[in-house]
């Protein structure tokens, strides 16, 4: 793939787990590193759920593979200039061009 066509900045979260000082722990997302990508919105589906109808987006990113090496299936990825969080139901290597593909769902 033409490196031109990584455009879209994409953060990547992870939770991690933190004291609160009262002897417990409290879990927050915090930023493992920030990734430049090809986004390509793949399709959705609507749902109704508690009454409501939502709309899941699936959203498609192909990344150099070296930069996707410590990528975990857990974490959550925020496009930049976007308030949406998507969280990753797929994630693969192409050997042939040495990306990795990378499917992820809008959470609600």
């Amino acid at each position: 793939m033409d490196a031109g066509k990584l455009n879209t900045r994409v953060t990547i979260k992870r939770f991690t787990e933190a004291s609160d000082g009262y002897g417990g722990t409290t879990t927050e997302s915090t930023v493992v590193k920030t990734i430049w990508a090809y986004k390509k919105e793949v399709g959705g589906e609507v749902k109704t759920q508690d009454g409501r109808r939502l709309l899941h987006n699936v959203m498609q990113l192909e990344v150099r593979k070296k930069t996707a090496d410590d990528i975990l299936f857990d974490d959550l990825l925020q496009v930049e200039s976007q308030s949406e969080t998507y969280r990753i139901i797929e994630l693969f290597d192409s050997k042939q061009d040495f990306m990795t593909t990378i499917k992820a769902v809008k959470i609600i």
